[in-house]
């Protein structure tokens, strides 16, 4: 039994208005043809999908399954449409981005729902990366795009580039830390007497690097910025937060800056993309990602 989904539809049509005069008026049909349509489906179906009452009908209740059941059916067969087209005309099934863990969390919300809005049928991910690891999931094709790899690009080869800007950094320890109450800028020779707060670089096929470690300073690794703010606030570990992240915590006493003989260099962030293969999704995420407004959000600004 082959049901297309013209008919489908207007059956739903019928139901939705109660007539069939209506329905065909709608589709600029005349009520015969409608009525033709309807009784076919009926007759495929071996069941009354309606009850005709003069000038009105109703939906039997085998009617209120089939309005109920289709409508799904016809939402899947418009969504195989649509994604067939896309797919013919460029558009990624799937898409794997790679975001630095220092990268604004506000920002790659907006983007998200951007992207969903321009692209409902691409399956998008996102993945944490640390340091080092931005570049490798993008070389090692763990990842279609990386948000705000660090320093400089490894190699140029097969990779578009663009820098976003750069990420600041604070120096911060806990209130009642015995470094807070110094007031000149803290040599290496005190702050190695504290144990460094690190977020392990994720890269696999890359040299590890650390955010900030001075040598024969012990590191106590976290997985991430928010295990590491309730460690500083303990007074557990020193270390960096990027100022995005610093900035409300400090103006709210929670966290003190410190100045340092040696401070850590801002942190030169880029957008990067394989060439090879390069699709309409790709396309549309860098020129969102590299609009103006957008570059320095990602950096913090």
């Amino acid at each position: 039994m082959l049901i297309s989904d013209e008919s489908i539809r207007i059956v739903h049509l019928v139901a939705k208005y109660q007539s069939i005069t209506t329905a065909a008026e709608q589709l600029n049909k005349v009520p015969s043809a409608i009525s033709y349509t309807v009784k076919k489906l009926e007759e495929s179906l071996g069941v009354a999908l309606f009850i005709r009452k003069g000038n009105h009908i109703e939906l039997t209740p085998a009617g209120h399954y089939f309005i109920r059941h289709s409508k799904t059916l016809l939402s899947d067969l418009d969504a195989l449409k649509r994604n067939t087209t896309l797919i013919h005309e460029g558009v990624e099934q799937e898409f794997i981005i790679a975001v630095n863990n220092i990268v604004p969390m506000p920002i790659l919300v907006e983007f998200t729902d951007a992207f969903e809005r321009a692209f409902p049928s691409t399956r998008l991910t996102l993945n944490v990366e640390v340091y080092n690891g931005c570049w490798d999931a993008l070389y090692s094709r763990r990842a279609d795009l990386v948000i705000g790899a660090p320093h400089n690009v490894p190699s140029t080869e097969g990779i578009f580039s663009e820098a976003l800007g750069q990420l600041e950094w604070d120096f911060v320890v806990g209130p009642q830390h015995p470094l807070a109450t110094l007031m000149q800028p803290l040599t290496n020779t005190e702050l190695r007497q504290y144990p460094a707060i690190c977020i392990r670089d994720t890269a696999v096929n890359f040299a590890h690097q650390q955010a900030w470690l001075l040598e024969g300073q012990k590191p106590l690794f976290v997985p991430d910025f928010a295990m590491a703010v309730a460690l500083f606030q303990r007074n557990t570990g020193i270390g960096y937060l990027p100022h995005h992240l610093a900035l409300p915590l400090l103006n709210s006493g929670l966290l003190v800056k410190k100045p340092m003989q040696e401070h850590k260099h801002a942190t030169q962030l880029f957008l990067a993309a394989r060439t090879d293969g390069m699709g309409k999704v790709c396309q549309w995420c860098m020129d969102y990602l590299l609009e103006p407004g957008v570059k320095g959000k990602l950096c913090g600004k």
